[in-house]
């Protein structure tokens, strides 16, 4: 029997149809099996689901269903392996530096796939990035990303050298103030409660301009305004 889901585990879960979709379309070599309510044994995704999972894979289990979900809507619950991958050298990335919510951390998995972003670096400490809320917050952009965890910010760059943009409040030049490169480059955002450190600063330090009604923009907000203007760029 299938257990609730810790972070220790070598799987964790999709809840709902469409990111189990997702799932199946980007990583189906991770997938493990399929739990299925009895209830939705009859509908549309029930169908197009047993047209490309094979039946030994798909299990009918009220007692495991109402054990594992964690809305009563959810009326299929995917089990994959976890993966990691190595970033894609050429592509630009984003840097989430020690990052503590789980929500924020699919939200902006999920803002990175709209935006033509697939590669994420990821500095430890942070939130679990294969939790079933983390899934659930990405609507299943998890399977679509490149993700890679360092112990530092130093070894990524080790690892990835390239030109990078911290985003830090106390920094004089404002987003519109960037040029567009040519150059590979990085996104780097903070902890949602302390931000960048000082050591971070250099001279493609960015601050999203905004009123002083309030101290500052949710994570998840600042990084998809960060991503939408970057791929603009005249």
């Amino acid at each position: 029997m299938i257990k609730t889901y810790v972070k220790s585990a070598d799987y964790s879960y999709t809840a709902g149809f469409y990111p189990t979709f997702e799932l199946l379309k980007y990583r189906p070599s991770s997938l493990k099996c399929i739990y299925v309510a009895e209830e939705a044994i009859n509908t549309p995704g029930f169908k197009k689901l047993s047209e490309v999972v094979s039946k030994d894979k798909i299990i009918f289990s009220n007692k495991a269903f109402n054990k594992l979900r964690e809305k009563g809507n959810d009326h299929v619950i995917g089990v994959f392996y976890k993966f990691e991958d190595l970033l894609e050298k050429n592509n630009q990335h984003i840097v989430l530096v020690n990052p503590s919510d789980q929500g924020n951390l699919g939200n902006i998995m999920r803002s990175m796939l709209a935006f033509g972003y697939r590669d994420l670096a990821i500095i430890d400490p942070s939130a679990d990035s294969f939790s079933p809320k983390t899934v659930r917050a990405s609507m299943g952009a998890i399977f679509a990303m490149r993700i890679q965890h360092f112990d530092s910010f130093a070894k990524y760059l080790s690892d990835y050298s390239r030109l990078y943009y911290p985003f830090m409040l106390q920094s004089a030049k404002g987003l519109k103030e960037i040029k567009k490169t040519n150059e590979n480059y990085a996104l780097v955002f903070g902890n949602e409660a302390t931000g960048l450190p000082d050591s971070f600063a250099n001279g493609h330090a960015i601050k999203i301009e905004q009123s002083k009604d309030v101290d500052s923009l949710n994570l998840a907000t600042a990084a998809v305004l960060a991503m939408y203007y970057f791929k603009n760029i005249k």
